[in-house]
């Protein structure tokens, strides 16, 4: 694969002088590597190269593919494809083939986020790999470090097989072994990403290495494992690593003021991401936020309006709306911030307490604990300023859990589009769409990987 073709060295030169500039190296080298450049084991000298190097993966996360708020990330094109945006802007624009559900095996897009996230996945390996073998880093220091980089590289792995399904899990910086790697099944995958998140849980400390809570600590590793386990459908897991996060009331609380769940000091966050300048605020503002109609890009679907009960706070304090004459369009307002603040106000949240929420409601409802299910679906419906749920079958909870999933999490990272995959749901609701077909539920695997690695052969079916 053309993603590990890549010159360790000058990508670690990189990460050195990330550790005193937050500027990045855009581009890594197929070539050999010069006998007197600087090698691995230097960065880990010492803990603050170490943290530079994980420092230059959050910074990635924030800027580029993946999770950032821009709308090359995927709250945007998820949202555009499945049925929260509705698409306005001109042809030839990354999220217009998303909004057809129009995706090629050559899709621009698809093949940078596949590239992108392999290489911030080569470079937690070359952190994992590097950490373990320092001796000049204290014990406490290399389990925080180590604790971060298991944790991300479940992270990355995570939305890639949610993505594209089998997939490649790569734990080697290894050339050889990674030119020619093949995929696992998706239970494999997830088995394997269970297994780093357990390491990771061992690792972590209980308490934020950084106040903000832009570093993940142990209980955002439960988070991840209790999302993993409701994917994977194992409910009583996903209900216990969900309780570990949720019985944790020192550290996280839901917020009641809806105006504050999107701020850097929500009581709710788990995990979110720095924006790139001080002072500065999130990259999703910028994407979502129009001012005039009608809209340059995209907005909120009729369906996701029409989803909202009647006297739902979230309708009045996450949507904004442009007018136009006789003509409204909306659009997500959760964070809020477009520019710099003097003091930044608003971070990328990447976890939030609600999801844990939700999770053990749904996990509950498919146990049969049909009580539970509705305590937990009630904290979220009851902060929205809406009454207990009338659901009381497993069947009905089970649907307005899904329900209400749609309403909190609209436009955040893709959960509506991996919601309505997971539970069977994607074809009959995005059928209404004039691209849809079957094999949109999974991404096409990038025709250069293909080429470049016959294992990963067979492509995905339908392309």
């Amino acid at each position: 694969m053309k993603i590990y073709i890549q010159n360790k060295l000058a990508f670690w030169f990189c990460i050195l002088l990330l550790g005193f500039a937050s500027q990045s190296c855009e581009e890594f080298v197929a070539v050999d590597l010069p006998s007197n450049q600087l090698t691995g084991p230097i960065v880990f000298e010492d803990e603050a190269t170490a943290d530079a190097a994980l420092i230059h993966i959050y910074t990635k996360l924030r800027s580029e593919q993946l999770v950032t708020g821009t709308s090359n990330g995927l709250s945007c094109l998820l949202g555009n494809y499945a049925d929260e945006l509705d698409y306005y802007g001109i042809g030839g624009l990354p999220a217009f083939e998303f909004y057809q559900n129009n995706l090629l095996p050559s899709n621009s897009t698809v093949t940078l986020t596949w590239n992108a996230t392999y290489n911030l996945i080569y470079a937690t390996n070359s952190i994992i790999e590097g950490v373990s073998n320092s001796t000049g880093i204290s014990l406490n220091s290399k389990e925080r470090l180590l604790g971060e980089a298991y944790f991300i590289r479940a992270y990355l792995h995570f939305y890639l097989v949610n993505l594209y399904g089998e997939i490649p899990h790569v734990l080697t910086t290894d050339y050889q072994s990674n030119s020619d790697i093949r995929k696992l099944a998706i239970m494999d995958v997830y088995a394997a990403l269970t297994t780093d998140l357990q390491q990771a849980v061992t690792l972590l400390p209980e308490s934020y290495f950084v106040p903000e809570r832009i570093r993940p600590n142990r209980s955002v590793a439960y988070a991840l494992l209790s999302r993993i386990k409701l994917y994977s459908e194992n409910w009583s897991q996903a209900v216990l690593y969900a309780d570990e996060v949720l019985n944790n009331t020192s550290l996280y609380t839901i917020e009641t003021d809806l105006n504050s769940v999107f701020l850097k000091n929500s009581a709710g966050t788990l995990w979110q991401l720095l924006p790139q300048f001080s002072g500065s605020n999130t990259l999703e503002a910028q994407t979502f936020i129009f001012s005039s109609g009608p809209p340059p890009s995209f907005a909120l679907t009729s369906s996701l309006l029409a989803s909202f009960e009647t006297g739902d706070l979230r309708r009045a304090n996450w949507i904004g709306t442009v007018t136009d004459g006789a003509d409204s369009w909306y659009y997500a307002n959760k964070y809020k911030e477009q520019g710099n603040t003097g003091s930044s106000v608003e971070y990328s949240i990447l976890f939030r307490i609600e999801e844990l929420y939700l999770i053990r409601a749904e996990a509950k409802a498919q146990l049969g604990d049909l009580v539970g299910a509705q305590d937990d679906l009630n904290v979220i419906r009851n902060r929205a300023g809406l009454p207990n749920t009338t659901a009381v079958t497993q069947a009905t909870l089970l649907n307005a859990i899904l329900e209400e999933r749609n309403r909190e999490f609209f436009t955040e990272l893709g959960h509506r589009w991996f919601d309505l995959k997971r539970t069977g749901f994607a074809s009959s609701v995005l059928s209404v769409k004039p691209g849809w077909d079957a094999k949109d539920l999974l991404w096409p695997l990038p025709a250069s990987e293909l080429l470049l690695n016959s294992n990963l052969l067979p492509q995905n079916p339908g392309y």
